[in-house]
């Protein structure tokens, strides 16, 4: 049963007439025969009696005429629905991480519910290997993360800008009175770190691993609020992305170590799925991204 025939169906049964239900539609005659023959088969029924030109609605025909202008009626409410602005629902699922939440993300969003108000914004949070298969089953609408660059051809990657990852510590630690710091000292200083599982944390364990050095951490803590208090009240040192103690920096709360020959590079990432509806509310979450992170 299609739309068509049903059309068909409701516009013979108002003008008694195959050929001139067929003209208003721009069918000819026997276009009209086929689609009702078709109707009345598949409903195990007939619809009109014919008499020569002259056709009129059976019982069953009026009946079902009643349900076919139920189902218009919904078609058309659907279409103006659809068509209409003010009676969208503006939805918005944004999977991304803990501290992209607590920093770049928050002034995203600040800027995002300015503009739109009317915008409801659902937040899922994970690592990025989670979120990514998240936006592969379609359970969320973009993702935003920080992590190393992988490809896939059925990613559209709409942001990508390098976010380094540096080692910090208080001002007044020792350590930065030396002028060669090198990586195999520094890693005997105590150190604040995020959880392992963290991707700068697992690509710096990478990195030491390759030159057979490790970190034990005296404390591992998600907060890096927490982790800026301790090594500037305690000393010792952390690993973290730039972003996210910027302005500690700028303050002189805490310090840069340098390290000689050493970087580690992530990437702000916004990506959706290649084949994905992009939607007014992607489109914007973009828009405001791009003008915030690039």
């Amino acid at each position: 049963m299609e739309i068509r025939q049903l059309i068909t169906f409701q516009k013979v049964a108002e003008l008694e007439s195959f050929s001139r239900a067929g003209h208003e539609l721009g069918y000819s005659q026997s276009t009209v025969t086929v689609q009702i023959k078709a109707l009345e088969n598949e409903l195990g029924t007939l619809l009109f009696d014919r008499f020569g030109k002259n056709v009129k609605i059976t019982a069953d025909g009026k009946l079902l005429l009643k349900y076919v202008e139920n189902i218009m009626n919904q078609i058309n409410s659907l279409k103006g629905t659809l068509g209409n602005e003010s009676a969208r629902t503006h939805t918005l699922h944004i999977g991304t991480l803990d501290s992209l939440c607590m920093f770049t993300l928050t002034e995203i969003l600040k800027l995002l519910r300015e503009h739109h108000p009317e915008y409801h914004i659902k937040i899922t949070r994970g690592s990025p290997s989670e979120l990514t298969e998240m936006m592969e089953k379609n359970e969320v609408d973009i993702i935003y993360i920080l992590d190393a660059l992988y490809y896939n051809v059925h990613w559209k990657r709409v942001i990508e800008k390098k976010e380094p990852c540096i080692f910090v510590c208080g001002p007044q630690n020792p350590i930065l009175k030396k002028d060669d710091i090198k990586l195999s000292e520094l890693v005997k200083e105590p150190f604040y770190l995020t959880e392992a599982d963290d991707n700068y944390q697992f690509a710096l364990a990478q990195y030491l691993a390759f030159q057979n050095l490790s970190i034990d951490p005296v404390l591992e803590v998600g907060s890096t609020e927490v982790i800026s208090k301790m090594i500037h009240e305690t000393g010792g040192c952390s690993f973290l992305p730039y972003f996210a103690i910027k302005e500690h920096l700028e303050s002189n709360y805490l310090s840069r170590i340098p390290v000689k020959n050493f970087h580690i590079d992530m990437f702000h990432q916004v990506i959706y799925m290649e084949n994905k509806w992009v939607t007014g509310e992607m489109l914007e979450f973009i828009r405001i991204a791009k003008a915030t992170l690039l």
